[in-house]
């Protein structure tokens, strides 16, 4: 191909161009830095320095004031002793803090969408409380990122190494591929590699183990600019943008702009341009078309921003976190990019120079040259003095329109309004002044933007390390869990801060929630039971067993279970418990075919049995009491199994059988005679439900089994059969041991009509069950009523966790060791091991509310601390929830892996107590006892501790709600009353709560309306009965 002189002329004309719009920047992609990637974390800029990107995710804490201090000199360590390093020269910092408090309202909305759509696929219909809570937090939080640069230039080498390392560089480009308009390859000095390496590590051993540590990630190239560029502009940079840094990221692309003459130039054997498969230019890449210079203002995409920079620095420097407080109150976005050179020579130079030398002149000068000899003084003292600056954006969404010709008008009537309180907030932060305007503004921009100006162009100064520490954003607390799947929370400043129960980042799942009445304690244990119900991360919902006093989680179980299909709303229960005979639970069930409890049931009979024979323990010694008890379960399972030579059947009656056992054992056609015993139809209705995959039969089988074990009865008849096997015990109250137990398990059997019958209470196909146990418990405070508490207790606690506390490796050896024992065929031992595997995967969790009403009973704690330690293995996690901690055992404290504190009711006395359970700080302390009762604007204040494997966070945190998740966790008997009704007869529960959260605010109130309106002639119930009557008009 021939060359002509037009073709010459064009070329160079092109060129001239390029090289005054680089020289004048009047194309703003010349100002961004970065060339190239160097290797999978480093990226190489112009002048060939390396750089790498940490994603600074927060410090394991939370601004305390005086943790606050012990930080702050670590970080001054940290920075003298770098500041020493032979490599220091060379060794610069650039940390970038963006707060948006404008930019979580679509963010939220993402966050809860895979929780709406996991409860679309189980049917539960909560979509209208999750968007509520979207826009709640929403509206209230606020966005924060913060990005570590960390840049190595080649001063950090010795001089001879200098010249080597830029030599090599140099040859290293000449041999690099090239192309017109493409990324410039080879622009690192591979010399530095191995300093900036040291320089990162440094960095990153001291984030890791200074006092609570940080949570940072290292980003590789592709991440660190796709981070960068999310910055700049957002709404051009989706998740799915990547950057094109070498030629397997590219396809083939026109080379039209490629000159003539490079073109021609090429050998036939080998491309001197690669222009049709480099990537393009990372500048052009990062900085895309449509950047606007308004003067002041900058506008990119669907952003218009007013950058601005600290030009006096601050004369008594502040932490970041007063300046967020203000900029959340007002809403206002900020970004703030800090540069922190070790070349504090070069900061300020000329100035510093001028005033040194003609320091007659003005008091001001003076000043500066004092200034600069005391900071002199500092550095040779083994002090840190650094080149200082500070670059900061404000922003707000791009308003435009345009006349009749096209132009384009901008309105920045809001931004203007921002920018003015950002600077005066700015100056306040510690006494600086700010300005607006220094350069370019789209420079000025990039310059408040991570990655985009290296060094930033604002002024520089010498500052010493304290001051610049107070200033960067060294206690922003992390957030350890994701928000997806997660409770949130969100901080003083408004960033969301999620927890997430039962993850493998804490080593058992047991949380406390401590706080008096009113504090917001009870509904977040609501919001516990709401999580495991509707989590996106778990296949199928949980178990979830409770024991509450009052109707505390009565809402939101309520909620639950109308949100369920109609075949399925026996799922969720929420019943008070009661010894009045209708609910019967016998505590010697077993398993399904099993003659014999397992060993973990075994245990909890001897415990059970023990708590009945209270009274015996002192006089009878425990040890000869448990012996006789053993002997007394022994003997009433062998008195029920056909195996035994003791054996006594319960024969099988039809007229009295169960009718649905009757159906089935007419389905499986079993034999039947006068001698038919219940463990043979048993036997018959599991052998029947196996072979035909028939849970009915299976179902049947579980009905009749109840008949077919031993009942409290058994338990009496069999102690008193032992009487010559214990006669020389030694004696009580002048009556044997044996007869001693036997009455004092007769004078049980007079008392619990719970648990003295045929078990007519099954929750096994419940997935959420709480027990009230308000009634049951009473509020009497003799001895005999802890005893009869203690006793409700542990037949409640039998009755909610005989499914929580088995698995494959514990039950299923135990069943398979001795199979014949426990009477097992090899189909049902299969059954049996196939539905322990499928226990193992499901999520269990067990609360208890109010749980300082168990403090007196006997067995009650020592119970609960088995389930602590036994947790994990089960994979059961605990919720507990008390008014007063001093009541939980000492174990539990010490295992639990998060607490939450609503307070101390605002007494200086229970926070001096939980002060000292928990080991806090006087910080810490204070923030307790100033903990108020919840309002609408605030939500509940709740001081939190997470116990991970990063580390334990303390932090305070804000808990809200929004009126329809409020209605939907109501548990007044009124409120559920009302809203009982709605769900009932109005078209939907999303639409009862909607009608609810809109209209009434507080249904005692308009009660009492209602009931004025009819001159006080209306019952409660009647009054309810009407409001609802005024809401259903709603739905016409």
């Amino acid at each position: 191909m021939s060359i002509k002189f037009a073709d010459r002329v064009m070329d160079s004309l092109d060129e001239l161009r390029r090289g005054i719009r680089g020289w004048t920047k009047g194309d703003h992609t010349q100002y961004f830095p970065i060339a190239c990637k160097h290797n999978e974390y480093v990226l190489a800029l112009h002048n060939g320095s390396l750089m790498s990107v940490l994603d600074i995710r927060g410090y394991m804490g939370q601004y305390f004031p005086s943790q606050y201090q012990k930080l702050t000199k670590k970080w001054s360590q940290f920075m003298q002793t770098i500041s020493r390093d032979k490599s220091a020269k060379g060794f610069d910092l650039f940390w970038s803090y963006e707060f948006d408090p404008e930019g979580m309202n679509d963010a939220a909305h993402h966050f809860r969408q895979r929780m709406v759509k996991a409860s679309e696929r189980r049917g539960l219909d909560i979509k209208d409380i999750l968007e509520e809570e979207a826009d709640l937090y929403g509206e209230v939080c606020a966005m924060e990122s913060q990005y570590l640069m960390i840049v190595t230039h080649i001063e950090s080498l010795p001089k001879a190494d200098q010249i080597h390392a830029l030599k090599r560089a140099a040859h290293e480009r000449k041999s690099a591929a090239k192309g017109v308009d493409c990324i410039v390859p080879q622009a690192g000095i591979k010399g530095l590699e191995a300093v900036h390496e040291q320089h990162v590590n440094k960095v990153k051993v001291f984030l890791k183990e200074t006092m609570m540590g940080y949570m940072f990630e290292r980003l590789n190239c592709y991440e660190a600019l796709w981070a960068m560029r999310h910055s700049f502009a957002g709404g051009t940079t989706g998740p799915g943008w990547k950057a094109r840094l070498t030629m397997n990221d590219c396809r083939f692309r026109s080379t039209d702009e490629v000159p003539v003459s490079k073109k021609v130039t090429q050998a036939s054997n080998k491309p001197n341009d690669w222009s049709f498969i480099m990537p393009p230019q990372l500048s052009e890449q990062m900085v895309p078309e449509g950047v606007v210079d308004l003067g002041p203002y900058v506008v990119v995409g669907e952003r218009t921003y007013a950058p601005m920079y600290v030009s006096e620095l601050a004369v008594a420097p502040q932490p970041l976190e007063e300046l967020l407080r203000m900029c959340y109150q007002r809403r206002l976005p900020i970004r703030m990019v800090y540069s922190l050179m070790s070349n504090s020579e070069q900061a300020n130079y000329w100035n510093r120079l001028f005033a040194g030398v003609f320091n007659f002149a003005s008091a001001s000068n003076r000043q500066i040259a004092k200034a600069d000899r005391a900071m002199k003084a500092y550095q040779e003292s083994n002090g840190a003095v650094l080149g200082y600056g500070i670059s900061i954006t404000t922003w707000a969404p791009t308003q435009v329109v345009y006349d009749d010709k096209g132009q384009a008008f901008y309105d920045v009537k809001a931004l203007q309004k921002k920018a003015q309180d950002i600077e005066t907030l700015v100056q306040h932060w510690g006494n600086q002044q700010v300005d607006t305007i220094f350069g370019c503004s789209v420079e000025a921009l990039m310059s408040a933007t991570p990655g985009y100006a290296m060094p930033p162009a604002c002024p520089k100064a010498p500052q010493i390390e304290l001051d610049i520490i107070a200033q960067l954003p060294i206690m922003r607390s992390s957030r350890i869990w994701e928000p997806e799947a997660a409770i949130w929370f969100r901080t003083a400043e408004g960033v969301l801060n999620p927890y997430q129960p039962f993850t493998s980042k804490q080593n058992a799942m047991l949380s406390m929630v401590l706080g008096g009445m009113g504090y917001g304690k009870s509904n977040l244990l609501s919001e516990h039971i709401f999580n495991f119900a509707y989590n996106p991360d778990i296949e199928e919902m949980p178990y979830i067993r409770g024991i509450d006093f009052g109707a505390s989680a009565a809402g939101v179980v309520d909620m639950i279970r109308d949100s369920l299909p109609d075949g399925r709303k026996h799922e969720a229960v929420f019943q008070g418990f009661s010894n009045n005979g209708k609910m019967v639970k016998n505590m010697l069930d077993t398993r399904l075919g099993l003659r014999l409890p397992l060993s973990d049931h075994l245990r909890f009979l001897q415990s059970w049995l023990l708590i009945l024979c209270e009274s015996l323990i002192k006089d009878g010694d425990v040890s000869n009491v448990v012996a006789v008890l053993t002997a007394t379960i022994q003997r009433a399972y062998e008195r029920r199994n056909p195996e035994s030579h003791l054996f006594e059947p319960v024969f099988y009656h039809e007229p009295t059988a169960n009718p649905f056992v009757v159906k089935m054992v007419k389905r499986a056609e079993l034999p039947l005679d006068d001698a038919t015993h219940y463990w043979e139809i048993v036997d018959g209705l599991i052998s029947f439900g196996l072979k035909h995959n028939d849970n009915d039969a299976l179902h049947a089988a579980k009905l009749a089994q109840r008949n077919a074990v031993p009942k409290f009865e058994d338990l009496i008849k069999s102690c008193n059969m032992l009487e010559d096997q214990f006669k020389k015990m030694p004696q009580i109250a002048g009556t044997s041991m044996v007869s001693a137990v036997t009455n004092a398990l007769m004078n049980a059997n007079a008392l619990f009509p719970c648990f003295t019958g045929i078990t007519n209470t099954d929750i096994s196909e419940s997935r959420v069950c709480i027990f009230d146990m308000s009634e049951a418990f009473g509020r009497g405070s003799t001895p005999h009523d802890d005893w009869l508490r203690s006793v409700y207790f542990a037949t409640v606690y039998r009755l909610l966790t005989e499914d929580l506390f088995i698995n494959k490796i514990v039950s299923g050896n135990e069943l398979a060791d001795n199979q014949d024992k426990f009477g097992l065929s090899d189909d049902l031992l299969a059954w049996h091991i196939a539905y322990f595997e499928r226990q193992d995967q499901i999520i269990k969790a067990f609360l208890a509310d109010e749980l300082h009403r168990c403090g007196k009973v006997e067995g009650a704690l020592e119970l609960i601390d088995s389930m602590g330690f036994e947790g994990r293995k089960y994979r059961v996690g605990m919720i507990l929830g008390t008014q007063m901690p001093q009541h939980l055992p000492p174990s539990m404290i010490k295992l639990a892996s998060s607490v939450f504190i609503f307070g101390a009711s605002q007494s200086a006395e229970n926070a001096k107590v939980l002060q000292q359970i928990f080991d806090l700080s006087d910080d810490e302390r204070q923030i307790l006892e100033g903990i108020t009762k919840p309002n609408p604007e605030k939500g509940a204040e709740v001081f939190v501790i997470h116990k991970t494997e990063m580390g334990v966070q303390h932090l305070k945190l804000h808990f809200q709600m929004g009126n329809i998740k409020r209605w939907a966790y109501a548990n007044e008997p009124e409120e559920r009353g009302l809203r009982g009704i709605l769900y009932a007869e109005g078209p939907s529960t999303a639409w009862a709560r909607r009608v609810l959260a809109k209209n009434i605010s507080d249904v005692k109130k308009a009660i009492k309306a209602k009931q004025a309106n009819h001159d006080g002639q209306l019952s409660t119930n009647e009054a309810v009965r009407l409001i609802a009557n005024d809401l259903l008009q709603f739905a016409s």
